[in-house]
């Protein structure tokens, strides 16, 4: 079995850490786009994310391992791809080798963390079972959100007398359906303050790549999902004056929320916790809210894979942003690194951000990896994509092929993937695709460069 050993070098000193050890916690939304955030979108008002992103750095291009929650969250946990730790889709049981009394249950990050030294607590959405038998110490899945912050709070105001670093994974709903706001959120988004994107469908088109069932099944999810303020449907089709009045209860979720993340940063500055603090902020996947006509997730578009993500507190300067091309695996490595944990039996698939933390500007990766596949219940049945710094490759549940323009077509309208001219890149991106695939366990990629 291989072990990788982290380069712990001069990173921690250089970052100017308190103690030895920074205190970590890690805001996981659920149903976040990178467009649900005021600095990516200034039509969404959440004044405080804005203020606590600006403090530290954001990464301005963060990808998931796969866009749907249970495949998602477990992708963080084992610091793995889906078909690599056998969580895909919504198979959250198949995580069970990850459990308590399991081969591989000192593996998860918890876990990890956990024998490291530190406390560890989960509160909100685990979605992968009760969190002690994963590797917290202490927490619990709560449905409601209010509760999930007032027992995080509870859990920062007690370590004030412990001198042992904490990992909070703090886990809310939001902005998942079902969307409930009170009008004083609402209220924030008068009518014409919320535009809708150039990507608007009434309902998806036929093409492969807007699936999100079984190949050749046509399945748009949630497009009967009701239970949201007034009834509104959170899946196609749906013309515009209904989905603005989704997007504008979706929002207000988002800016209720917002203000719980600012009181909870408050909190870390009240009680002094925040001088050796790092607090890490991103969602499980994003949000079609009718692009391409779709609702949910599970696709390769921007809007289902990418997601707002950020870094602050201790020992982060303020005002940095990174273009790099991150994924959410990378805060496994992160927070080993941060920890000194230096031997692990399996190497994670990313790579730890503390670099970019002193120069957003590095070189970090060519291309990143995502995935939806086993949504049908067998692997290697779904999407796949490989994105490089300016194009984007898609390979389809019944393999066909795109290929979008992410600097002169961001909303993904035109596919390129015949045009003569792109032939080297669509090559390149081709080979990158097949070698992630075959490394990954997923089926051979048809018709790929050898």
């Amino acid at each position: 079995m291989r072990t990788q050993v982290l380069v712990l070098a001069a990173a921690l000193p250089l970052l100017g850490f308190a103690a030895d050890r920074p205190n970590v916690v890690v805001i996981f939304t659920d149903d976040q786009t990178f467009r649900g955030v005021g600095y990516q979108h200034p039509e969404v008002k959440t004044p405080h994310l804005d203020e606590l992103a600006q403090s530290g750095i954001i990464f301005e291009r963060a990808y998931v391992a796969s866009p749907i929650c249970a495949a998602s969250r477990a992708a963080m946990m084992t610091g793995l791809f889906p078909q690599k730790n056998g969580v895909m889709a919504l198979n959250s049981k198949a995580f069970a080798a990850y459990q308590e009394g399991g081969s591989k249950a000192s593996r998860t990050l918890a876990a990890r963390l956990s024998s490291a030294g530190y406390d560890t607590a989960l509160y909100g959405k685990s979605h992968l079972g009760e969190p002690q038998k994963y590797g917290f110490q202490t927490g619990s899945e709560l449905k409601d959100d209010d509760q999930t912050f007032e027992n995080a709070a509870e859990f920062l105001r007690a370590r004030g007398s412990s001198s042992k670093p904490f990992f909070l994974w703090l886990a809310p709903h939001k902005p998942h359906v079902p969307l409930f706001p009170e009008q004083e959120w609402l209220d924030l988004y008068p009518q014409g303050s919320i535009h809708l994107p150039k990507n608007f469908l009434t309902e998806p088109t036929s093409d492969s790549l807007n699936n999100q069932g079984t190949p050749g099944q046509a399945y748009y999810r949630d497009s009967n999902y009701r239970r949201n303020i007034d009834q509104l449907p959170a899946g196609p089709p749906r013309d515009e004056a209904t989905m603005l009045a989704f997007v504008r209860a979706y929002y207000a979720v988002i800016s209720r929320l917002d203000q719980q993340v600012g009181e909870l940063a408050g909190l870390l500055r009240e009680t002094g916790l925040m001088e050796n603090t790092i607090v890490f902020y991103l969602s499980d996947n994003g949000y079609h809210l009718g692009s391409h006509g779709l609702g949910n997730k599970i696709t390769m578009h921007e809007e289902s894979v990418r997601v707002p993500m950020f870094a602050f507190g201790a020992g982060i300067e303020a005002g940095k942003i990174s273009q790099a091309l991150v994924s959410t695996l990378d805060l496994y490595p992160t927070l080993m690194e941060l920890a000194g944990v230096s031997k692990l039996e399996e190497p994670p698939a990313g790579q730890s951000l503390l670099p970019l933390f002193k120069n957003p500007e590095l070189e970090f990766r060519n291309t990143v990896f995502s995935e939806c596949v086993g949504v049908g219940g067998t692997a290697g049945q779904g999407h796949r994509m490989a994105r490089g710094d300016r194009w984007k490759l898609i390979l389809s549940d019944t393999d066909e092929e795109f290929l979008f323009d992410q600097r002169d077509d961001p909303f993904e309208l035109t596919n390129r993937i015949s045009d003569p001219e792109l032939k080297t890149i669509v090559e390149a991106l081709r080979r990158d695709l097949a070698q992630w695939m075959k490394e990954n366990g997923d089926r051979p990629y048809p018709g790929a460069p050898q």
